[in-house]
């Protein structure tokens, strides 16, 4: 009756193992198809404030979790725009397997940070970065070539 019963549990806790192991590579999987969404999502929209040309304002919302999960926005920024690489999106956030990030390529700009940005819009060396938990909503603006990128929360 014994052998039986740890026969069993054996099937069992296999089962289990392949069970978790199988969520956790679904869950990284959703993580990452997720962070593409959001970070396609964003270069659209400076896209759209680049080519709409000097004079565009307009406002952009972003999820405030990834999956649950906090997450940041990092925008690559030179002042000297073709010195310099400019032009990605970054989504970095912390992962089960650590730090995790996901890049959508956009145009090559100068890229500064607008007036409100209430520290939800911050510097970070050549970054600006965007931490989602602080506010959702973003105002992107064209102003005189120059792309403006401001907290609205």
């Amino acid at each position: 009756m014994l052998a039986y019963a740890a026969f069993f549990f054996m099937v069992f806790v296999t089962a289990v193992a392949v069970f978790l192991q199988v969520q956790g590579q679904e869950l990284t999987r959703a993580e990452n198809a997720y962070a593409q969404e959001i970070a396609y999502g964003f270069a659209d929209s400076i896209h759209v404030a680049f080519v709409a040309g000097p004079g565009f304002s307009g406002s952009v919302s972003v999820p405030p979790k990834l999956l649950g999960k906090a997450y940041w926005l990092y925008l690559s920024k030179a002042s000297d725009a073709a010195s310099q690489e400019t032009g990605f999106i970054y989504v970095a956030w912390d992962s089960a397997n650590g730090e995790a990030s996901f890049s959508a390529p956009t145009v090559t700009a100068d890229y500064e940070i607008g007036p409100g940005s209430s520290g939800m819009v911050t510097y970070e060396g050549n970054y600006i970065v965007i931490d989602p938990s602080e506010g959702t909503r973003i105002k992107i603006s064209n102003e005189g070539g120059k792309i403006k990128i401001e907290g609205l929360a």
